[in-house]
């Protein structure tokens, strides 16, 4: 039994014949005809007692009717479903975070991806530029968060604004700090990043245009470890501009001119049509006002 089958009887049954039953379904009179003689074969029941004035049910089709209807509407539901799962989607990312939740405007991207796409499971694990970057490359992220350029053909990267970075100096080092020269800031200590990180790009930069080496004196990977070992004294370090506060008593700014670092979002390239990665994107354009997300990725490299 088929569910054509059934719709004909429906149609039959409610216009009372085979001509109008033929032009409501908008097929032919015979096969309408071919319909009913199917189902009757199929049931092993007579459903319609022919008469001149057309088609009129049997007792056994006007109990079967009702029956008819609801198998049509529940197949009619189930359509409907799979229409509406085709536009939800049902999965899970996992996206690498580079620093602090309130720059990267997680709350709203949690809120943006929870509103179009409810059944998306979404995981944001802490990591840095230089571990989400071989994560992303190798599966382990589906998607990240980086500060700088990415060299690499193999990811496409979304640009999401300029990240301002300044030179950040504990509090306790007024005294020794006279000037802005950079060869003079070069021999303090300096906390470095590691060479994977944006911060010591723009480090590199500074220092190199000056042809002189800072004083290294550790190597923090994470921004609020860095900032801390500033504030602590332990001495100078790039950050993020924004990061200390215009009244913090351990630690200032220097008016030292940096290159801004762009922060983007970086994905594999092959999974540019992957609808996680579309939904990531889109709702990253919602968060970070971009006129069309989409059309912001491109090759890395």
């Amino acid at each position: 039994m088929e569910l054509y089958h059934l719709r004909t009887f429906v149609a039959v049954a409610e216009e009372k014949h085979l001509t109008r039953a033929a032009e409501r379904l908008f097929t032919s009179q015979p096969a309408i005809s071919a319909h009913i003689k199917a189902l009757e074969e199929t049931l092993g029941v007579t459903l319609f007692d022919r008469t001149p004035k057309g088609m009129r049910l049997t007792r056994v089709g006007e109990e079967l009717l009702p029956r008819a209807r609801q198998a049509l509407a529940a197949a009619s539901a189930v359509m409907q479903h799979a229409k509406g799962l085709q536009d939800e989607l049902i999965g899970s990312v996992r996206i690498g975070l580079n620093t602090d939740a309130r720059f990267l405007r997680l709350t709203a991207l949690q809120a943006a991806l929870a509103a179009s796409f409810p059944r998306l499971e979404v995981s944001m694990l802490t990591g840095s530029t230089g571990t989400n970057v071989p994560a992303v490359r190798v599966g382990k992220l589906d998607g990240a968060f980086v500060t700088g350029e990415i060299d690499d053909p193999t990811l496409s990267v979304c640009y999401l604004c300029d990240e301002p970075l300044i030179v950040a100096a504990p509090t306790a080092f007024r005294e020794q700090i006279t000037s802005t020269d950079v060869a003079a800031l070069a021999r303090l200590p300096w906390v470095f990043t590691s060479p994977d990180c944006s911060h010591y790009r723009a480090m590199r930069v500074l220092f190199e245009a000056h042809c002189c080496e800072p004083v290294r004196t550790l190597i923090a990977n994470q921004e609020d470890a860095l900032v801390e070992m500033i504030r602590a004294g332990v001495g100078l370090g790039i950050v993020r501009k924004g990061v200390l506060s215009a009244d913090d008593p351990q630690a200032y700014e220097l008016p030292v001119t940096l290159a801004p670092a762009p922060l983007q979002f970086v994905h594999l390239k092959k999974r540019d049509n992957d609808p996680v990665i579309r939904a990531v994107v889109q709702a990253l354009c919602t968060v970070w006002d971009i006129d069309t997300a989409l059309d912001q990725v491109r090759e890395a490299g």
